[in-house]
């Protein structure tokens, strides 16, 4: 079996927005892709956690920095064939102050490590579904605020240019699916339906 890494945060790990849960097997668009991907003969690799930060230290939860946890992550999935990342979201938070050039430059360390750990790896990087407006009216207003919305959206056009640079495959969720109205930060159940389906055919158009 080929394998597919899965790195990214909450809307990667599958976070139930309703009740703060997780969708589960037949629900979150990882689970759902390695459904579509295993007739072809993939495994997919789910490695998505809460708040998971490209290169930046939370300051109020410890292990969120992608950047320390990613080589372990490479390590004890060896080897790979494929890697999906989809981070930014949570660096876009007030506390780490960062622009969305800065934001790109924490992307491009992702890609460093894993390039560094295996060139034979082949990268889909993909650029998170934007933060909606409704995060300045939920509990998430504590760490996002106005600066974040539209410096999630200018993360799309500086990650395709990553992604070229890097010899990456592409994908922008933002063209597929929205965050949701409640707290504008992560995906209902029929994105993640239809964010599966836009990996499985940005990757079969690579692999077919």
């Amino acid at each position: 079996m080929k394998k597919i890494l899965c790195f990214g945060d909450s809307n990667t790990y599958g976070y139930r927005y309703t009740d703060r849960g997780r969708f589960d097997e037949n629900t979150r668009w990882t689970a759902l892709l390695a459904k579509k991907l295993f007739p072809y003969g993939f495994e997919v690799i789910e490695s998505g956690l809460n708040g998971c930060t490209t290169v930046f230290d939370d300051k109020e939860e410890d292990g969120k920095n992608g950047s320390k946890i990613l080589p372990t992550v490479l390590k004890e999935n060896d080897p790979l064939d494929y890697a999906i990342i989809m981070l930014g979201t949570n660096d876009c938070k007030t506390q780490f102050h960062a622009s969305a050039d800065m934001i790109a430059d924490g992307v491009e360390i992702i890609i460093s490590q894993i390039k560094c750990f295996d060139s034979n790896i082949k990268i889909l990087l993909a650029c998170p579904a934007y933060i909606d407006n409704a995060v300045l009216t939920h509990n998430f207003s504590r760490s996002f605020d106005e600066d974040s919305i539209p410096k999630s959206a200018a993360l799309e056009k500086k990650l395709q240019y990553l992604a070229m640079q890097n010899d990456c495959l592409f994908l922008s969720a933002a063209r597929f699916v929205k965050t949701n109205h409640t707290d504008g930060i992560h995906l209902d159940e029929n994105s993640h339906a239809v964010l599966a389906e836009a990996f499985f055919q940005c990757l079969k158009g690579d692999f077919a």
